[in-house]
């Protein structure tokens, strides 16, 4: 079975708000058994703002953008759009030297490759205000070649005088290296202008467009440290001290969140265990998770927990800052299982909490028939964990960006 997704291409703000929920939608974190997406999503939003967990590197906001330049010197959509692919097969290419595990985008399908960099980085760029054009690529290039079309007509009517076009891109930035996309020995590597530019973009970046919410961006105390770093979360971060109190309490309480709501997924994964037909594959992936959960148990912070209940009531307000929906039932489940959380030694084995996590999946996804509870079905095609990982908040991809900055070229 196909299936799609689209819209009717006349509310070009619509369009940006399903462009960036689908850009938030893909990567590992997207993983989201429980429905506690867009409260993860939300705090993504507000912390690193115009990042998604595919993105790769912080410079291809820069080739993103100059390939679209480059591109719109064509006269109609159509060719924009192929020059644009071709301009992008082209950056593969000059990248492709730096190997795998690099972050090159493409490297292994190359001219195959489905979801091209101005894909990716597509919604990123409205965010960190480098993209003017609202909607789709599709969208963009029909305006740049109306506005040439126009400005065609315009040259005709008025001796002499040349129309400027606008390329729906804020041309102050630094220029593109000679020959691009095509240069040698291409790399990541950020000079001067081009790491001072992008750090103020990613400073000033907010997703709501009145700046509801920048005073959580947390890019612009974490640019101040200059030097790499290893933290495995952003509340692990050399500056994390230095945040102004309004983000580091909204940090600390993601943090919270983030601690309390990977023992709801590893539960799920036991609950689901459970399910499973007798066999030793099925033993040892339960005993597994009875293991990630009792070692989930040992690291449990109270005062996390104290401090979610405190401040469960606030989620709500993350989705208004955000645009995204954050429906009443994540927040009551959140509050529930968070509740359960003061008896944290009673999980495994309690009724209620079992319950509460597979009643909760297949609200979600018995409809769909996608609900591994439910279903055997979805069983038998279940590789033996689901959202093992504990939410980061796009860290990985903020940490690559901040690395990448840290130590530009000719700094």
């Amino acid at each position: 079975m196909m299936s799609f997704l689209g819209w009717i291409d006349h509310d070009a703000a619509q369009e940006d708000a399903i462009l960036r929920a689908l850009g938030a939608a893909n990567g590992h974190d997207a993983r989201d058994e429980l429905g506690l997406g867009t409260i993860r999503d939300s705090f993504a939003d507000l912390f690193f703002p115009g990042l998604s967990t595919i993105q790769q590197r912080v410079r291809y906001f820069l080739f993103v953008q100059w390939c679209c330049e480059e591109a719109a010197s064509q006269i109609d959509a159509g060719r924009i759009l192929s020059k644009l692919r071709t301009n992008e097969e082209t950056l593969i290419h000059s990248l492709k030297h730096l190997g795998e595990r690099q972050g090159v985008i493409g490297i292994v399908s190359q001219e195959d490759l489905e979801r091209m960099p101005s894909e990716i980085y597509w919604n990123g760029l409205m965010v960190l205000g480098m993209r003017r054009a609202s909607g789709s690529r599709q969208r963009w290039a029909r305006q740049v070649a109306a506005a040439r079309s126009a400005a065609r007509t315009d040259n005709l009517m008025e001796d002499g005088s040349k129309v400027s076009i606008d390329l729906g891109f804020d041309l102050d930035r630094p220029p593109p290296p000679k020959g691009f996309p095509k240069v040698d020995n291409l790399d990541f590597t950020l000079s001067g202008d081009e790491a001072a530019f992008l750090r103020t973009r990613l400073t000033d970046a907010c997703v709501d467009p009145s700046r509801h919410g920048h005073e959580y961006n947390l890019f612009g105390t974490f640019l101040r440290h200059r030097r790499r770093t290893h933290a495995q979360t952003p509340w692990e971060h050399p500056r994390m001290i230095n945040l102004k109190p309004e983000a580091r309490d909204m940090l600390l309480l993601a943090a919270a969140f983030a601690q309390i709501m990977h023992g709801a997924v590893i539960l799920y994964n036991v609950c689901v265990s459970r399910l499973m037909p007798p066999s030793d594959v099925a033993t040892r992936t339960l005993s597994s998770h009875v293991t990630a959960l009792s070692d989930w148990l040992k690291e449990l912070n109270p005062a996390n927990v104290s401090l979610l209940s405190r401040r469960i009531p606030e989620l709500a307000a993350l989705g208004t800052m955000t645009r995204h929906r954050i429906d009443q039932q994540a927040i009551s489940f959140a509050r529930r299982w968070t509740q359960l959380c003061e008896e944290p030694e009673k999980l495994l084995d309690n009724s209620a909490a079992n319950r509460l996590v597979s009643d909760r999946e297949v609200f979600l996804k018995a409809s769909s028939g996608t609900s591994r509870i439910r279903f055997s079905k979805q069983r038998d095609r279940w590789g033996g964990e689901s959202g093992s990982q504990q939410m980061d908040f796009r860290w990985r991809t903020a940490r690559s960006c901040l690395n990448d900055l840290a130590t530009p070229a000719d700094a």
